[in-house]
């Protein structure tokens, strides 16, 4: 039986089998944490994020911040908010 995933609620990220064969997605989107972190990673601005994915509001993006900055020690000079 597929359980679905779900990591601590102020981090929007879930797993759920039954979206994208389980990748770690945003929550209440089908766009995978790996492609966000990626762009901010390669350092594309925050309102170009949200311009491309709407559905990523600027709560989600703040809080999926929050954990990159505690899990990979991103600061905000990556991240024009």
């Amino acid at each position: 039986m597929s359980k679905k995933i779900t990591i601590p609620v102020k981090y929007p990220v879930v797993r759920d089998p039954d979206v994208l064969g389980g990748l770690p997605v945003i929550k209440g989107t089908r766009i995978p944490a790996s492609l966000v972190f990626d762009l901010i990673k390669d350092g594309y601005h925050f309102h170009t994020i949200q311009n491309e994915y709407p559905s990523l509001t600027k709560s989600k993006l703040s809080a999926f911040f929050a954990l990159m900055s505690k899990s990979f020690n991103v600061t905000e000079k990556n991240l024009s908010i």
